[in-house]
């Protein structure tokens, strides 16, 4: 045995004065070994290295993602009540839930909108198994009073063909941005000229477009026909442009032929899009083919409801385009301009405010998602 430990020590020794023999001798391709050993030594520690841990726990998560104002428990129902600010529908929230929960691991059990419960404005339940195996039974409801800001948003535009000094004092009393549906033929010098006078204004061009209603007197204001060639369509919105430079889009004056007419409305649309412009349909035409030809452009397009006086009151009609907006998130309201007009919306900023709806220009609604 002992005769064995000695050999062992011999052959030992013998390496390392073999080692030492081939650095003395090799010093280049014994450093790149060690230089080897080291980056190996490395990879393995930075493998080995402790993550950080997350801490929040899983209910916490959700609350916040889901911007739960208020939560309470339920002896009765023996579920916990999480209240969620009014501004979404209670479907929208249970789809919001459903990638929160998925995107941190949770599971969803069971999930359930209620339509009798009288107190709340609306109400869901939802059961949730934790990624620790724990059990969520949880009651969302939106609440009646309370609104989430900048929930929804809504944008104000005014049919403009006359600018008096009043209503140019009027528009530069208003407290939020708004949109002129500017005719870009037609009208005089002056008129023009007082544009440059109003403040937080966007510009629209209000184009007249082929109609039943357009006769003689309609010349003035150069509409698109269907008789005209793509190139005179063309010609007649680069030369809308080069009046109205810093008009935003384009939006229908009559038009309820030109949105039924795919090639008339293609032969539009694309200078439009070229000019880096939107487009909104104002026809109030039931077969309008506006959303399928501005898909196959890819431009963006809106179709929206002005002002008619056949089917209700201004006043019912700004309370009727103020109740949209929370409920689809959006919501364009497009009135004469008028000094009686403009004295009915004069609060409209802080009626919208308290609902949760920002008031914007036709463009930043244009490019919400």
């Amino acid at each position: 045995m002992i005769k064995l430990k000695h050999i062992v020590a011999l052959f030992f020794a013998l390496g390392i004065f073999a080692g030492l023999s081939f650095f003395l001798n090799n010093q280049e391709e014994a450093l790149h070994l060690f230089e080897k050993i080291e980056e190996t030594a490395g990879i393995h520690e930075a493998e080995v290295a402790p993550t950080e841990t997350d801490t929040i726990p899983f209910e916490q998560k959700l609350k916040d993602e889901m911007k739960i104002i208020s939560s309470s428990y339920s002896k009765r129902s023996k579920r916990t009540i999480w209240t969620l600010a009014r501004g979404k529908t209670i479907v929208v929230y249970l789809l919001q839930a459903q990638k929160v929960i998925q995107k941190n691991g949770g599971t969803i059990l069971f999930m359930e909108e209620l339509n009798d419960n009288p107190n709340a404005y609306q109400t869901a339940i939802v059961d949730v198994l934790t990624p620790k195996g724990d059990s969520l039974h949880l009651t969302f409801q939106v609440s009646d009073n309370i609104f989430m800001k900048n929930a929804s948003l809504m944008s104000i535009a005014f049919q403009t063909t006359n600018l008096t000094t009043e209503i140019i004092a009027k528009l530069n009393s208003l407290n939020f941005p708004f949109d002129l549906l500017v005719p870009p033929f037609g009208l005089s010098e002056d008129f023009y000229k007082n544009l440059d006078k109003i403040r937080n204004k966007e510009i629209v061009l209000w184009l007249a477009m082929e109609s039943t209603k357009l006769n003689k007197v309609h010349n003035k204001l150069r509409p698109l026909r269907i008789h005209h060639t793509a190139e005179q369509i063309e010609e007649t919105i680069s030369n809308a442009k080069e009046i109205l430079p810093s008009a935003a889009g384009i939006a229908t004056r009559y038009g309820e032929q030109a949105v039924k007419h795919k090639q008339l409305l293609q032969a539009i649309l694309k200078p439009t899009e070229k000019r880096d412009m939107w487009f909104l349909d104002l026809s109030m035409e039931d077969r309008t083919v506006v959303p399928q030809t501005c898909k196959d452009l890819e431009i963006s397009c809106k179709i929206a409801f002005p002002y008619n006086p056949d089917n209700s009151s201004i006043e019912d009609y700004v309370h009727q385009k103020l109740r949209e907006a929370p409920k689809s998130g959006t919501s364009v309201m497009i009135l004469p301009l008028t000094e009686q007009n403009l004295s009915k919306i004069e609060d409209i900023a802080t009626k919208a405010a308290k609902q949760g709806t920002t008031l914007v220009d036709l463009s930043t609604l244009f490019n919400s998602k």
